[in-house]
């Protein structure tokens, strides 16, 4: 590889030993890695040959103590053979082309390190009478409602969180790994999770946001409320009302109102039904739900456009089980209550008086 052949090189150009053909070759590699002209230049900067600098007198001197000595050793002891200079040399320029490769290493690590780049974004939208479905990298599944959208990476970091935004609503079946617990990011709250299924809905254009949690445990960390955590048990849902901003008088900061959070049973409206997570099954369930809230969820199942001449009609209650049944026809069962009527004007906008 390239990057070994340059330390070899580095190596020999320090032991002294590098040639005119390896010469040119790392001339050329150092094109290719600028990064380690840096390094080499430090290195060379600090790299002097071993031992000091003797004049012929006291060199003279040396040998003549060195030769009296030997005379005095007993012919039974090794005698230690010094190392040619040319050897110790090309052992020093090995040793010191390790620690090249070290530096280099680690000071590519670093750089690329400060500029990595995060990893590429999918994004996941249905729009309106569109569900669909999508499996995330880690094998967790997702169902995504109408009018819904779901962003997470392409592929999830090892020894890192999964995290996801969504906005809209969405039924999450989670892969455990505990070494990376799975997140779900909206505009309301944040939901910490290691392996379990549950659902969220958190539409921007609603007063409130919900979790429902159907197996597992989950945590639900508020925004704008000191980041309380709210932990949920199976066949529990939470409820978040969407904190608007209130205006400011006179330049003047309103005190945030507390967030009231309501925290109920999961209770199914038919059979074992749940209203929370029936959309999954393509059906349309509610239960004791405002009819204001009824004909958004209708907006958003098929993709009309619903209003009220009677403001006092969207307080009434209704609970409903719905699968193949058309616009008209569930329109026309609310209605056989006598509580209200409806009709569709010739743009096909339906009013409800």
């Amino acid at each position: 590889m390239d990057q070994e052949r340059l330390y070899a090189l580095l190596a020999r150009e320090l032991a002294g030993i590098l040639t005119e053909d390896e010469a040119a070759t790392l001339q050329q590699l150092l094109q290719q890695y600028p990064d380690a002209s840096y390094i080499r230049e430090v290195f060379a900067q600090n790299w002097t040959p071993a031992g000091k600098q003797y004049s012929g007198q006291q060199v003279q001197q040396m040998l003549e103590k060195h030769h009296l000595r030997m005379q005095s050793l007993p012919a039974s002891t090794p005698v230690e053979v010094p190392v040619q200079r040319s050897m110790w040399k090309l052992y020093s320029g090995i040793a010191a082309g390790i620690l090249v490769m070290l530096a280099m290493g680690g000071y590519w690590w670093y750089t690329s390190s400060k500029t990595k780049i995060p990893a590429p974004l999918a994004q996941m939208v249905t729009e309106k009478r569109m569900r669909s479905q999508v499996l995330l990298p880690d094998g967790s599944r997702v169902w995504l409602n109408a009018g819904s959208k779901l962003d997470y990476p392409k592929q999830f970091a090892a020894h890192a969180p999964r995290e996801v935004t969504l906005e809209g609503e969405a039924f999450f079946v989670v892969t455990a790994d505990a070494e990376r617990p799975f997140r779900v990011h909206t505009k309301t709250f944040h939901i910490r999770v290691l392996g379990t299924s549950f659902n969220v809905r958190a539409y921007p254009q609603e007063d409130s946001a919900v979790t429902s949690l159907v197996q597992g445990a989950v945590e639900v960390v508020l925004e704008n409320a000191d980041n309380q955590v709210v932990s949920l048990k199976p066949n529990e849902k939470l409820t978040v009302p969407v904190q608007i901003a209130a205006p400011s008088v006179n330049n003047t900061v309103a005190a945030p109102t507390p967030i009231v959070i309501y925290k109920s049973k999961l209770s199914p409206v038919h059979d074992s039904i749940l209203t929370e997570t029936a959309w999954v099954q393509n059906k349309l369930a509610f239960k004791h739900l405002q009819l204001e809230k009824v004909a958004a969820m209708l907006e958003e199942w098929y993709g009309v456009e619903i209003d009220f001449k009677d403001n006092s009609k969207k307080q009434l209650y209704f609970s409903g089980v719905f699968e193949t049944e058309s616009l008209e026809q569930v329109l026309n069962a609310l209605e056989t209550t006598l509580s209200f009527t409806w009709h569709k004007d010739a743009a096909g906008k339906i009013w409800i008086q």
